[in-house]
């Protein structure tokens, strides 16, 4: 084992009173450009984040989200069904008034109060063209004040060692603001196309710049995925050189921000924003960096925006590599037996990893309480043999993927959830499975660590039932008509009989 430096001169120290305010050496050009197009979009934004209760969404246009034709507001205790559907509701009654102001528009009709209201909500730019426009590209959004307060207050454990890490690369700080918009600086965040994290990276993209396996997922551990999040926006910045740009790269991809401004002969975010006309540019790309603006503006007045909020201070820690693959549970024990503190403090082990099924792994770095930093030198020497391994624990069955395969199917052939084999194998989609594909099967209920790895699924047995074919039986176990036939020894596979019982071969 080997005890890695003290983070004390950020972690330890003392938290300012207030929130940290960043200002930029003098006579240091500012990174983060302030368009004037995007002046509306940055004060939208910063109502959302800042103002706008989680009770209210406003109805606006999405092409230019400061045009807002409509506010809702909603009981603290209303279900998030019902809410979604006043929202559909109001959208569909905005649309049919935005186009009935079209058609009086055009006809040259004279307007009533509430319609002149409505046409003034579209200010300089009212036309008729505009109004047809905005009925179709209408949309809701849904306040996040008590969102982004409670984001405030968390970030107080964080943001230290997140600027002193960007300083470590040479990168602006304010940067760190991005967790305020990408996850609100919740560590359980999981968006429903895989993202995951603080700094919500997808799977593809984690394992360039941190480990994503089995037993450890450092998209869940905001020191690793921080460090992980300051490169990438490196190699943004050094493919794009521009921040801007770079920063819009961080949800919509370096390679799409490439291809965009090579379609448009554009130069920066603005050229796109204005020219680029393709659906992967949607609404969150066109506005990343106007949120960005908003969350680093708010973040830098917090007081006036949330005079309430006490930031959470740091906890003193010290990091610690591991020499052997261990068990989580004697880790916690060597770490002063608080295993809610460990596991913030180690957040992005697995849930096998937790639960034992398989070790923390050789060479992964620890954090230990700073005040039992001495105790656990001590009593990880003395730790016996049978917890301090030189292998990881075998875990995995796999599986083949063959023609008709579904993952519900292949669940129960090992006697295991779909669920668990979608997470084991970091599936986005379930219904995506490729012929070949390798899933790595975990073990079933009651199932030894040993036995699960080197078993077979138990052998099925299908009775027929009447109608049924050879070919539909082995459609419904994944397997061919061959196999089953060889393994039935079945002389004709047509002469199949109602309450025959067939034993299925493994896919």
């Amino acid at each position: 084992m080997t005890f890695g430096a003290r983070l004390g001169a950020v972690l330890m120290g003392t938290v300012l009173a207030g929130f940290a305010t960043l200002s930029l050496a003098a006579g240091a050009a500012d990174p983060f450009p302030r368009y004037p197009a995007l002046a509306p979009a940055v004060a939208f934004w910063t109502d959302v984040f800042g103002r706008q209760s989680e009770h209210t969404s406003v109805v606006h246009v999405a092409r230019t989200p400061q045009i807002v034709l409509a506010r809702l507001h909603f009981d603290a205790g209303l279900p998030a069904t019902q809410r979604r559907e006043q929202e559909r509701a109001a959208l569909s009654q905005m649309q049919q008034r935005l186009e009935r102001l079209h058609d009086d528009l055009v006809a040259g009709a004279s307007l009533d109060a509430e319609s002149k209201a409505l046409l003034a909500r579209f200010g300089t730019t009212a036309n008729p063209q505009v109004v047809k426009a905005a009925a179709t590209d209408l949309r809701t959004q849904r306040g996040v004040r008590e969102r982004t307060a409670h984001a405030m207050e968390v970030s107080g454990h964080f943001l230290p060692m997140m600027e002193a890490t960007f300083e470590r690369h040479a990168l602006p700080v304010a940067l760190t603001r991005l967790p305020f918009i990408e996850s609100s600086f919740n560590l359980e965040a999981y968006s429903k196309v895989g993202a995951a994290g603080l700094w919500q990276f997808m799977p593809a993209t984690a394992r360039h710049y941190m480990r994503l396996d089995e037993a450890v997922d450092d998209r869940r551990d905001p020191w690793m995925a921080t460090d992980g999040a300051a490169r990438h926006l490196a190699d943004d910045y050094a493919l794009l050189k521009d921040w801007p740009l770079a920063i819009t790269a961080y949800n919509h991809g370096r390679n799409g921000i490439r291809r965009g401004l090579e379609k448009t002969g554009g130069k920066n975010l603005l050229d796109l924003i204005e020219r680029y006309d393709n659906p992967r540019f949607g609404f969150a790309s066109r506005n990343f960096y106007a949120e960005f603006l908003a969350a680093k503006d708010i973040e830098s007045a917090a007081e006036t925006y949330f005079p309430e909020v006490r930031r959470a201070k740091p906890i003193a820690f010290v990091e610690v590599t591991l020499a052997h693959y261990v068990p989580y549970a004697e880790l916690v024990k060597l770490g002063g037996d608080d295993p809610q503190l460990f596991q913030k403090l180690n957040p992005g082990y697995s849930p096998e990893v937790r639960s034992g099924r398989l070790w923390v792994p050789r060479g992964a770095t620890i954090r230990i309480p700073d005040h039992n930093a001495q105790r656990f030198e001590a009593a990880y020497a003395s730790l016996p043999a049978s917890a301090r391994n030189a292998a990881q624990r075998v875990y995995w069955r796999e599986h083949k993927v063959v023609s008709g395969n579904v993952l519900g199917q292949i669940a129960r052939r090992y006697g295991v959830s779909a669920k668990s084999i979608q997470q084991a194998n970091n599936l986005a989609n379930a219904n995506r499975l490729r012929i070949g594909q390798v899933l790595r099967i975990p073990p079933a209920a009651g199932e030894t660590l040993q036995t699960a790895a080197k078993s077979k699924p138990k052998p099925r047995i299908h009775v027929v039932k009447s109608g049924q074919t050879l070919s539909a039986i082995a459609r419904l176990h994944g397997v061919t008509t061959r196999q089953i036939a060889d393994t039935n020894q079945l002389a004709d596979a047509n002469t199949l009989r109602p309450g025959q019982r067939l034993r299925i071969p493994q896919g």
